[in-house]
């Protein structure tokens, strides 16, 4: 999984641009960001040299990779020599290209990249430059376009929690998506039968995120959008589904057993499998017949409420 940090980026109207790359490395990113910024880019974008992703960085930490390539961009008639000066001078880089960017429409390159997907049997995401007509008769299908906050099925922790539901119809469930992100597993519930959800996180922009998804698939009435600082006394569910992260789930263990029925079912996505065991024993104490899925090097487990 590709991850890129962007550390400012101001409105990009239509146009042509100046792109430069560079390397560097981990202590000198920020720095080399900074100058950068100095010498007037309007965006710097940090990714790995050698593509080795951060898959959960230290809470407060800036996670930069060992060795950072980075690109920025600039008005085309920026003085190219200066800038090399610049950079040679105080950074000590010389090692540096620039490329014409030529201007594209990003909405097309996006759904070039972006198609109708299925996930077991009957449940599919159709993005909206789709016709969904052309999909199964019987097909399962939750509207959603590629956005910012994360989630639309592409990742294998999201795909591991859609196969889980079409596998596992919550029908007339009472259901929590926690740690929602864009809603797809909220809004799949629902369209798999689920009688009521409640979709938490704690990043307003995936409250954002769900709340406009929800809204694009009708189901205002059945899905409750909540930030976690809101969730005062949530009752108990039968189900309850959380993609995120394999310390975040550990920290949140007691509090999911307190929150799911006797009988009730949990699923767990965003581990990795070497995080698999210290997650089967957090929830042993709580949850039986605990079951793992894998795909590559990510995992799902499921069991039920003891």
């Amino acid at each position: 999984m590709e991850l890129k940090f962007v550390t400012h980026r101001y409105n990009l109207s239509a146009m042509d641009w100046m792109q430069l790359t560079l390397q560097t490395t981990k202590n000198q990113a920020d720095f080399v960001s900074e100058i950068l910024t100095g010498l007037e880019s309007v965006s710097v974008t940090f990714c790995d040299t050698n593509n080795n992703a951060i898959f959960e960085p230290p809470v407060g930490e800036t996670p930069f990779w060992q060795d950072v390539t980075i690109t920025a961009l600039f008005d085309l008639e920026i003085d190219q020599t200066h800038i090399r000066q610049m950079l040679k001078q105080i950074c000590h880089i010389d090692k540096l290209h620039f490329e014409l960017l030529k201007d594209r429409v990003w909405e097309d390159e996006c759904k070039q990249d972006f198609h109708a997907m299925q996930f077991g049997q009957k449940l599919w995401i159709c993005p909206s430059w789709e016709d969904s007509s052309c999909l199964p008769e019987d097909a399962v299908i939750i509207d959603m376009d590629p956005g910012l906050a994360f989630g639309t099925g592409t990742h294998q922790t999201t795909d591991l929690c859609l196969q889980y539901l079409d596998a596992n119809p919550p029908i007339d469930c009472s259901v929590i998506d926690y740690g929602s992100g864009t809603g797809i597993l909220a809004i799949a519930a629902v369209k798999l039968g689920a009688k009521g959800v409640t979709a938490v996180d704690n990043d307003p922009q995936a409250i954002v995120a769900t709340i406009s998804n929800v809204e694009a698939n009708h189901a205002q009435k059945q899905i409750s959008v909540l930030h976690t600082d809101d969730e005062g006394d949530l009752g108990k569910v039968d189900l309850l589904i959380a993609n995120i992260l394999a310390n975040p789930l550990i920290g949140l263990c007691q509090h999911f057993a307190y929150l799911v029925k006797p009988g009730g079912r949990i699923a767990l996505s965003g581990i990795m499998d070497d995080q698999l065991a210290i997650i089967l024993e957090a929830y042993g104490e709580y949850f039986q017949d605990l079951h793992v899925v894998q795909k590559d090097e990510w995992c799902c487990v499921s069991g039920q409420r003891r």
